[in-house]
C-alpha cells in the first residue's frame, strides 16, 4: 500500500512489479511517514469550522498542532497533546488503525515529550500489531520516530 509521500512523488514501488514487500520495509516506510507527519505543523484543524467536515478530514489538516505553548508537566495539556496526536495519526496515516498514543511520564528537567504509538498495520488481508517510539523536542518542535 502506497504512503502519502510515495503517492506524491509517484516513485515505483516493489509491489508495483508484483513482488511482496517485507514487513520490515513496510514498517520502516510507515515510521518515516509518521516522522514527516509529526514534523509538520498545521493549524487547519483549529481554524476550519466544524461545519466543513470534509475539509477538516482533508490534507488541509495534515500535521500536528504547535504544542510549544502547552505545559508538558500539566496533566490537562498532556492529555490534549495525546488526544491530538492520536487523532492526527489516525486521520492521516491510513495504513494504521486502532491508533493509541501513550505518553511516558515526564521528568522535571526534560524538555522532550516521549511517547509510544500502538496500532494495527493494515497488510491487506491481515493486520500486524506495531509500535513506534517517538520523541518530540518541545523547544525545537522536532520529532523523531523509531
Amino acid at each position: 500500500m502506497r504512503s502519502l509521500m510515495d503517492r506524491l512523488v509517484d516513485a515505483p514501488l516493489p509491489e508495483d512489479s508484483g513482488r511482496t514487500v517485507p514487513l520490515q520495509d513496510i514498517r520502516r516506510s510507515v515510521s518515516e511517514d509518521l516522522e514527516h507527519l509529526l514534523n509538520t505543523r498545521s493549524e487547519g484543524a483549529r481554524l476550519i469550522p466544524d461545519t466543513f467536515k470534509e475539509c477538516r478530514a482533508s490534507s488541509l489538516t495534515y500535521g500536528i498542532l504547535d504544542f510549544s505553548s502547552y505545559g508538558i508537566l500539566s496533566p490537562h495539556d498532556r492529555d490534549r497533546i495525546r488526544r491530538s496526536l492520536e487523532q492526527t495519526i489516525a486521520l492521516h496515516e491510513t495504513r494504521l488503525s486502532r491508533v493509541r498514543v501513550t505518553l511516558e511520564p515526564q521528568r522535571e528537567s526534560d524538555r522532550a515529550l516521549r511517547f509510544r504509538v500502538d496500532a494495527l498495520l493494515d497488510l491487506g488481508e491481515d493486520n500486524e500489531k506495531v509500535q513506534f517510539d517517538a520523541v518530540l523536542q518541545v523547544t525545537t518542535q522536532v520529532c523523531t520516530v523509531r
